[in-house]
């Protein structure tokens, strides 16, 4: 039985999924959309990540929730599968991930942690839902964009085998945080269930982030680059030889 990819919109409430703002085949989360930085469409953000340790009180969730640290259940090399679910992401859009501590706040209180903080619970057991996330502001206080894994799944790093990849849905948590809701009828790793069929992201997914937060910028290529400065360079020695010549 493959598991549902699922999350919440505003903290004391199930998000309904939005209609598609274009023909493309992403959604907006439905918060006004929410993303981070410059409320305006297109525009770019940095934000910040940490992830939760063990026993930070999650009580707004469940009475007397705590989470569980990652590194009691993933697999080793979980820390490098997240940093690149964050780097797959910031290298088709304008934004950009920094980790910080984890001061071990509260679920949703005042904190000095990243914007979005990655923590694990026990949710409904083992083979029903993965993980949920919470859209960006506006959304709730400290507690938008946070993630929860299920720590009762079995966990593993690649495809193959039973278990859930930690990158392909570490990444399709990321989105959600990031603004994008559940696609369904085209192939994209923000549809609502676990697959193998495809790995990180698809078209659709680079499409709806790029409409929150805009392209990546390219990056003039090394030999551009090399031709640049030698032909500035051949500007400086023209001016030197006018100079002697005069």
């Amino acid at each position: 039985m493959k598991k549902n990819l699922s999350r919440l919109a505003p903290l004391a409430l199930f998000a309904v999924m939005a209609l598609p703002l274009n023909a493309s085949g992403y959604v907006i989360g439905p918060t006004s959309p929410g993303k981070w930085g410059n409320p305006l469409l297109g525009t770019g953000a940095t934000v910040t990540w940490s992830l939760m340790g063990g026993n930070v009180s999650c009580g707004l969730l469940a009475s007397g929730c705590t989470t569980t640290a990652l590194d009691a259940f993933l697999p080793s090399g979980f820390m490098t599968e997240i940093r690149h679910a964050f780097d797959a992401w910031s290298a088709v859009a304008n934004i950009n991930f920094v980790q910080v501590p984890d001061d071990g706040a509260a679920f949703d209180s005042t904190t000095a942690s990243g914007d979005i903080r990655i923590g694990a619970l026990p949710l409904d057991g083992a083979n029903s839902m993965l993980a949920f996330s919470f859209f960006p502001p506006l959304n709730g206080n400290s507690g938008a964009g946070d993630i929860f894994l299920d720590y009762s799944e079995p966990w593993k790093i690649g495809f193959g085998g039973s278990g859930y990849d930690v990158f392909q849905v570490v990444t399709h948590e990321i989105g959600h945080a990031i603004g994008l809701d559940h696609v369904t009828g085209v192939s994209a790793l923000m549809n609502p269930w676990y697959s193998e069929a495809v790995r990180g992201l698809q078209a659709d997914d680079i499409a709806g982030v790029r409409f929150l937060y805009g392209p990546r910028a390219p990056i003039p290529e090394p030999a551009s680059m090399a031709l640049f400065t030698l032909g500035l360079l051949g500007v400086g020695l023209q001016r030197l030889w006018r100079r002697r010549r005069d």
